[in-house]
């Protein structure tokens, strides 16, 4: 089979037999995706990966087969079956005549706007939606999803080999990339969970808790038809040992990916507590270490097409993988009381990385933008002349004393806490360090930098924009770094030190800041979990 040929050929309304009226073609790293009129073909691409082995035709007719037949436990009427594709005097056409060169699964269409990301990305979620599709689910566990055969031990040691595969099939992809010590933290934190928990391990796949589910249960996975009929399709039909899973990993994989879009976790939690009222058995810890498989899995995929991509940027890529790493990271570690202060000239990316650590560390993370105008009742741009106005010495003065305030009830309550200023002021660093000295927590004092041209483009940017707390200019950043300049502020003593360069575009790389947390003992493992010798 010529490849490209195949593509380009089923672009062609005429390749079909009842001829859309258009065909648009989605790739992903192992089928071309055609959407042809109501219908979908969905053609399996020659690949071999870690993963699927897809290289022969016969291959890909097996996989197109299964695709159709595991599909079927938690669709209706959605997959039609296996279609085959010939070649004609006209190129490659969809059950043509002649021998079939290629094989295709088909499948009807479903509307796009009632998938469960758009549903949610466009603030249109039904009402019930959490209920009718946990209702799906728990009935597909309790019915179609039989335990997989095998022995205990075997299966156990399966569902062990595809978290630590992943892992390392994911370290290679970002060798020479960012990431690399808050993958190493999330390795770490997977390895310790499965040599602490080998007794829980087995007596879930003695409990028949390790099923055939689904295998890719996320949101774009999930259509709400407007009937009312809850879809939940493309299953994973290339892999037994993906699909064979643990129905708590089956699960992760959605509640991470709804936290992703910005579901709260009142409505997981409700998904969650469906599951457990049906009986079916989810411990906390091990939820939170599928959660972090699943979102290492999505993380590896974007490496994978980060290096089959022939486009010189990866930034996309690398936000996408930036953005599963972090979310792996907040529930793979865990972060004892400190004090972090954000430092840096203005429009550096200081709310950005801050925003960032705090989701990963579950910091409580104040600005000092958003705590001046509170102070002073003021909602919307405030704009006034350097060091007057809103921004005169005593409006700073209050403040930096409202978020010493706020870091000390953080502090007194064992929450780790990040103060988003700029700190650049030596007496406002020394204050912010001497509250995590007098409760005996450290002191990190993040600075982000960002080269120069990069910087005026961004504050432009965003000041055109008019969407930011900040009221800082070009003018405002070259004071503050004439005063730099003029007046260093230099670092309290015993206080950790990081900094992150925020110039490339389009992700955040934490690492700087977690190898300091990391070597000084800040973080540690939190899916490690506490278990007996029977795994309870």
């Amino acid at each position: 089979m010529t490849t490209s040929s195949l593509a380009d050929d089923l672009l062609r309304p005429d390749a079909y037999p009842w001829s859309p009226d258009h065909v648009e073609r989605i790739e992903t790293h192992i089928s071309w995706v055609f959407l042809a009129g109501d219908r979908v073909v969905k053609v399996k691409r020659p690949v071999r990966l870690p993963f699927v082995d897809h290289t022969t035709v016969e291959a890909r007719r097996r996989s197109c087969e299964s695709e159709v037949r595991l599909n079927a436990r938690l669709t209706d009427d959605v997959y039609l079956g296996t279609v085959p594709i010939t070649r004609g005097p006209r190129g490659h056409e969809v059950d043509g005549e002649g021998a079939p060169v290629e094989w295709a699964t088909l499948m009807r269409r479903l509307p796009a706007d009632r998938m469960l990301d758009e549903l949610i990305t466009s603030g249109n979620l039904p009402e019930g939606w959490v209920e009718r599709l946990s209702d799906r689910l728990v009935d597909f566990n309790l019915r179609a999803s039989p335990p997989c055969a095998g022995d205990a031990e075997a299966l156990a040691a399966m569902a062990t080999g595809v978290l630590v595969d992943n892992v390392d099939e994911l370290r290679p992809l970002f060798r020479d990339r960012p990431f690399v010590v808050e993958l190493s933290l999330i390795d770490a934190a997977v390895r310790a969970f499965i040599v602490a928990n080998q007794g829980l391990l087995l007596r879930r796949a003695r409990e028949g808790w390790i099923r055939e589910g689904h295998g890719d249960l996320r949101a774009e996975h999930i259509c709400l038809e407007p009937d009312g009929r809850v879809q939940v399709f493309d299953c994973v039909e290339f892999n037994r040992d993906i699909r064979c899973a643990d129905i708590a990993s089956d699960l992760a994989f959605l509640l991470m990916d709804l936290d992703r879009l910005g579901i709260d976790e009142c409505a997981t939690d409700r998904i969650v507590d469906r599951y457990r009222q049906a009986g079916l058995d989810l411990p906390a810890d091990l939820l939170g270490l599928y959660w972090v498989h699943r979102a290492l899995v999505r993380a590896k995929i974007a490496g994978i097409e980060m290096a089959e991509s022939d486009e010189d940027d990866d930034a996309p890529q690398l936000a996408v993988a930036a953005g599963y790493l972090h979310t792996a990271a907040r529930h793979a570690i865990t972060c004892r009381p400190i004090v972090i202060a954000m430092t840096g000239i203005s429009g550096t990316g200081k709310s950005t990385v801050a925003r960032h650590l705090a989701r990963v560390l579950r910091a409580d993370h104040h600005r000092s933008d958003v705590v001046r105008k509170a102070l002073a009742g003021r909602e919307g741009p405030a704009a006034s002349a350097w060091r007057s106005g809103l921004y005169g010495e005593d409006w700073t003065a209050a403040t930096y004393a409202r978020l010493a305030e706020l870091a000390e009830e953080s502090i007194a309550a064992g929450r780790p806490v990040i103060l988003d200023a700029t700190f650049l002021d030596g007496g406002q660093r020394a204050a912010a360090a001497a509250i995590a000295r007098e409760h005996d927590a450290p002191f990190l004092l993040v600075e982000t930098v960002c080269d120069e041209a990069v910087l005026e483009r961004r504050l432009e940017e965003r000041a055109a924009r008019g969407d930011d707390p900040s009221d800082a200019d070009v003018e405002v950043m070259r004071r503050q770094r004439r005063m730099l300049a003029e007046r260093p502020p230099g670092v309290p003593d015993g206080a950790l030190v990081a900094t992150i360069d925020t110039t490339p575009a389009g992700y955040v790389d934490l690492d700087p800041a977690l190898l300091v947390l990391r070597d000084a003992g800040v973080v540690a493992s939190r899916i490690t979990g506490v278990t007996d010798r029977e795994g309870r």
